[in-house]
């Protein structure tokens, strides 16, 4: 018997005696009057702890109910098993997102971070924006910042970045771990592993420092804002060694999807182009858990 039951026992036992009291003692109206006026008080504790039991099984169920259905989804795509499309996975701590799965480009079980392939997505936003994440998965799309703190911080996560130029050049660059910190350290790049790769390494310049965007100036350098100088949102220094979420330029063809100039774009600086330095055509940032059982 569990507390509250023996709780609703005792009261049901002291009305009784209170019950047998009033009908055999003699005693001064005054005294009846506070002996039932006793008793309806226990009677009505005895309903609420009879409530607050119901109250209490019932929460149970439905936290097992939950719990229950939140473990029906994988927290990565490498547990999902979908190859090339969208999945619905558990992000710890902030419910189910469907995220788009990548098994073509580096192997199984990689989730799309972030794409840039059409310029079509406004990448010049706002910490608010860059935070909750923008964009649609059928295009180019950014995850979120908040989701991707509460991902590499639940589990180890490797970075895998895919590059392409307009020229039809194909690299990357592959960090062994990635962790970005949470919002109170500036969603700051945390954690970068070690660098393997045939794009080279622009990204480990940017390690441990906090994400800036136009509204939120969190870079090192002394004299710009890089945010605003380079319209985009990223982990910029002093600024730049590379831009990922830069405006998007289609050179070949003299266009900037969102304004911009010839100056602002899509970089990766060693990335080695054979016709020097230009535009990426094509970006996919994704990450995979660090050990494959995960």
């Amino acid at each position: 018997m569990n507390r509250s039951n023996v709780a609703v026992a005792l009261v049901a036992l002291w009305l009784q005696i209170l019950c047998v009291a009033l009908a055999e003692t003699p005693a001064s109206t005054e005294m009846q009057e506070e002996v039932k006026s006793t008793a309806a008080l226990l009677s009505a504790v005895d309903k609420m702890l009879i409530e607050l039991e119901d109250r209490r099984e019932s929460l149970k169920q439905l936290t097992k109910d939950i719990i229950d259905e939140d473990r029906t989804y994988p927290t990565s795509c490498l547990i999902s098993g979908k190859h090339n499309e969208t999945s619905v996975i558990r992000v710890p701590g902030q419910g189910t997102l469907t995220v788009l799965c990548d098994s073509e480009l580096a192997g199984l079980g990689w989730m799309v971070i972030q794409r840039r392939q059409d310029g079509l997505t406004n990448f010049y936003r706002d910490w608010s924006e860059y935070k909750a994440g923008f964009g649609a998965l059928s295009g180019d799309f950014f995850i979120g910042l908040d989701r991707l703190h509460a991902l590499t911080s639940s589990q180890p996560f490797e970075l895998y970045i895919h590059m392409e130029s307009f020229e039809g050049e194909k690299k990357f660059a592959k960090f062994d771990e990635l962790g970005i910190g949470n919002e109170s350290e500036g969603f700051s790049l945390k954690i970068l592993g070690s660098y393997t790769g045939t794009a080279g390494d622009s990204l480990t310049y940017h390690k441990g420092q906090m994400f800036s965007t136009f509204d939120r100036d969190n870079d090192l350098s002394s004299n710009m804002k890089c945010a605003q100088h380079h319209l985009a949102g990223w982990w910029f220094k002093s600024c730049t060694q590379s831009n990922l979420n830069a405006p998007y330029l289609d050179y070949l063809h003299n266009v900037t999807r969102i304004p911009s100039d010839a100056t602002r774009y899509i970089s990766w600086n060693t990335f080695g182009r054979s016709h020097g330095e230009r535009p990426l055509k094509f970006v996919q940032m994704m990450i995979r858990p660090k050990f494959l059982c995960q």
